[in-house]
């Protein structure tokens, strides 16, 4: 038996191993990834790797009695996002492919034998019997027609259903709703539109609905999306009372003591606009309205909104609780920063996290959301469209849909999500959804409204700051010498026709923090070194020059690196390997 998977050698022998007893912990089979103990087994006694002796034997091809007009061939996938066509699990190791359809199954999904007759009181009194050939024939509880799924059917009720189906979980929790949703084969007369993804629910079908909402249903495939639900079936588990913890104690009228902060906090209004006075929570900008200041003189300030954040909230992008986090120079071992999974951009504030699973600095689920994403809900209004918004593109269709400011897909803008209309094609990324749709500029007494490039014509041609062109898409000077051209719109004032790009007005880097230290944890020449970077103001008479670029900085932070050497933006430190 030959082995060349992980071994850097071209072909290794694997030797037979027969013990009498089994290995218990250590034994992780490298074809299939399970934990299942064994006595016999291959092992390369090169790099240590251990199969089953069923693996080692799969075939590299064959006809599943189930499937018979696929070609299934052995195939170890490219990444770790391909799921079992049988039992919707994640595949880690080899599995069955057919490349005509994108099936796959795992290696004991395609051995294991299919029951002739499925006996399932709970989802129908009749016993089930599999339709012997592929069934293009819609399925009652998914409604959905799956040729390479084994099919089953009661011939007295004209009932059909697949075979994965059948288990579906009857009362679950979902992300998008805020109660218990349960699974209901008979709905309501009338018109419904799924909960989720916003289209028509069939009433010949079965669906999920909400015992308390009288008008919410969703798709059966919808509700159970491994970015929706949590996996965990409820029915006889007593919904229990979630605990609310405040945010902060009332001192006094007018004066908190808020978990972020040793110091007590006092209410003010926003007078005069200062480009110094930047909430903690959000890294935004004091612009108008009230906040919270330190009263021990500390530059420590949250806007009134930041302040009232949840100390613990559910959101519709995940299915688990999020925690409100406050995000320190020490946080996640002294990185100091992190990446809001809904927008892409890097951040000092505040972060809504989940907390399962953490064990130090160590996490298994790396979820993170900053406090301008995780304040979008359903439906969303976005003051630059007429119609309300929704989350309502499913995985593949996101992939897909360009969003309408930035003309982006997701594997151009690293995976932000987004936000559609219902009523019409617009679409929009949460990058460019939670931008302020007003800011102020220290160099002009009015707001500055946002604005899509397309409506440029109207307004100055000039940015005010870079004195680069507004709508000329062709140069790299449309927002600053540093920009990645991810985000297209302006700001401009009405009054004055002062007009800024986004980031010569916001900065590119928005939400880093002054007066913070981040650090990149880097490789390169076969070494492995930690690059601390200290954010300060850029507010020298004199701007420096970035190490990278050679540019002058002209946003309104830099990023320094030990003693000497000045970076403009996150992007250009990012191409620097080491600095002596």
């Amino acid at each position: 038996m030959l082995h060349s998977d992980s071994c850097k050698l071209p072909l290794l022998p694997l030797f037979w191993c027969n013990n009498k007893k089994p290995h218990l912990f250590d034994f992780i089979c490298r074809a299939c990834t399970t934990l299942e103990p064994a006595t016999s087994y291959y092992v390369c006694v090169t790099c240590g790797d251990q199969f089953h002796k069923e693996c080692i034997g799969s075939p590299l091809e064959f006809k599943h009695p189930s499937y018979p007009s696929l070609s299934l061939q052995l195939y170890s996938p490219p990444s770790d996002r391909v799921f079992c066509s049988c039992c919707q699990k994640r595949i880690d190791g080899l599995n069955y492919y057919s490349p005509t359809n994108n099936f796959t199954l795992h290696l004991f999904c395609a051995f294991k034998p299919i029951p002739f007759v499925i006996d399932h009181p709970k989802r129908h009194p009749h016993p089930l019997t599999i339709f012997p050939k592929q069934s293009f024939l819609p399925c009652h509880v998914c409604s959905l027609i799956k040729g390479h799924i084994p099919t089953y059917v009661c011939v007295r009720c004209v009932f059909v259903v697949h075979q994965d189906c059948i288990y579906f979980p009857y009362v679950i929790k979902i992300s998008r709703h805020h109660h218990r949703i349960s699974y209901t084969s008979s709905l309501p007369s009338g018109k419904w539109s799924c909960g989720v993804c916003r289209q028509m629910v069939d009433n010949d079908y079965g669906a999920y609905s909400c015992n308390k909402c009288d008008d919410y249903f969703v798709h059966s495939r919808c509700a159970l999306r491994r970015d929706l639900w949590d996996g965990i079936e409820l029915e006889g588990v007593p919904e229990e009372p979630e605990i609310v913890v405040e945010p902060f104690i009332t001192i006094s009228d007018g004066i908190i003591l808020h978990f972020s902060h040793g110091h007590h906090l006092k209410l003010k209004i926003s007078r005069v606009y200062d480009e110094k006075m930047v909430c903690q929570a959000c890294i935004l900008p004091i612009y108008e309205g009230g906040y919270y200041s330190c009263m021990d003189e500390c530059d420590f300030i949250l806007h009134e909104t930041c302040a009232n954040a949840p100390c613990k909230k559910h959101h519709a992008l995940h299915p688990h609780p999020l925690t409100l986090t406050v995000v320190t120079s020490e946080y996640e071992d002294n990185i100091g920063r992190f990446c809001c999974k809904a927008c892409q951009r890097e951040s000092c504030g505040f972060v809504y996290e989940d907390l399962r699973g953490k064990i130090g600095n160590y996490r298994r689920n790396k979820f993170q959301l900053d406090l301008r994403c995780a304040s979008v809900s359903e439906p969303f209004e976005y003051l630059g469209h007429k119609h309300l918004l929704y989350l309502a593109l499913n995985p593949e269709e996101e992939k897909l849909a360009i969003c309408q400011i930035c003309h982006e897909r997701e594997d151009e803008s690293s995976h932000c999500r987004k936000l559609n209309c219902i009523e019409c094609d617009f679409v929009i990324c949460f990058r460019c959804a939670t931008l302020p749709y007003k800011a102020r500029y220290q160099h002009d007494k009015h707001f500055l409204k946002f604005y899509e490039t397309k409506e440029a014509n109207d307004h100055s041609e000039w940015c005010d700051a870079c004195e680069g062109r507004i709508a000329d898409l062709r140069t790299r000077g449309i927002y600053s010498c540093n920009a990645d051209l991810r985000t297209k719109g302006f700001y401009s004032c009405d009054d004055c026709c002062t007009t800024l790009h986004i980031d010569c007005l916001l900065g590119e880097d928005m939400y880093m923090k002054p007066g913070h230290t981040i650090m990149y944890n880097m490789t390169g020449f076969d070494e492995h070194y930690e690059k601390k970077l200290r954010i300060l103001r850029n507010n020298t008479l004199s701007r420096p020059c970035c190490s990278t670029c050679g540019q002058r900085c002209r946003q309104k932070i830099v990023f320094k690196y030990k003693e000497h050497h000045i970076f403009c933006a996150i992007s250009c430190q990012k191409h620097v390997i080491n600095y002596s």
